[in-house]
């Protein structure tokens, strides 16, 4: 789709994804701790 081509012209955008991402799975591994 063009929304991915879109993504993959901004290495600014993917880094605030890869930065997302890592934040839901951190919350998660703390909510299992718990």
């Amino acid at each position: 789709r063009r929304c991915v081509r879109d993504y993959e012209r901004l290495p600014e955008h993917h880094e605030a994804m890869v930065q997302w991402a890592m934040i839901i799975l951190m919350r998660r591994r703390l909510a299992r701790a718990k």
